[in-house]
């Protein structure tokens, strides 16, 4: 029971942040699938190579998202995961591709966001959220890639 109402809880996720240009996305439902206390972790590489990771509070993510990506056409979806839970923690390694457009004939990149969930007695909610894109040099084990063909990982993309 626990996979299929954190499989509903990361379909919901992507299709917040999902949509055509000028789409309004749905931040209150945003808050609705994580914890008040929540973390979200935006991860990347500087110009020299060094790791950096970007830390914001789930009710500062909007603001961060908008200013990435404005009202332009975004799309990610979910192409594979990988759920475990005990009690009432679990954790979701869920592979993601992003696009341009619904017809996913504009790739932008594809990487992994690592989700972990408390259930609280009544509900499973997000409390972290980091994620890592793929980069030359770093391409995603097949594992976490079972089911996508390969695409040319773009030398600049947006980190959002």
């Amino acid at each position: 029971m626990a996979n299929s109402e954190i499989q509903a809880i990361l379909t919901q996720l992507y299709q917040v942040i999902s949509g055509p240009e000028g789409f309004t996305r749905d931040w209150k439902r945003q808050q609705e699938l994580f914890a008040p206390y929540a973390k979200v972790i935006r991860t990347s590489i500087d110009s020299q190579g060094n790791p950096q990771a970007l830390v914001l509070s789930i009710q500062d993510y909007p603001e961060n998202f908008q200013r990435l990506v404005g009202n332009a056409a975004f799309y990610e979806v979910e192409t594979h995961n990988i759920i475990e839970s005990f009690g009432n923690i679990a954790h979701a390694f869920s592979t993601y591709e992003a696009w341009r457009d619904s017809k996913k004939t504009q790739f932008i990149k594809r990487g992994i966001n690592s989700i972990q969930l408390y259930n609280d007695g009544h509900r499973w909610k997000i409390v972290n959220m980091i994620w890592d894109d793929e980069r030359p040099g770093l391409i995603m084990p097949a594992k976490y890639n079972p089911s996508t063909k390969t695409q040319s990982i773009p030398s600049s993309h947006p980190i959002v």
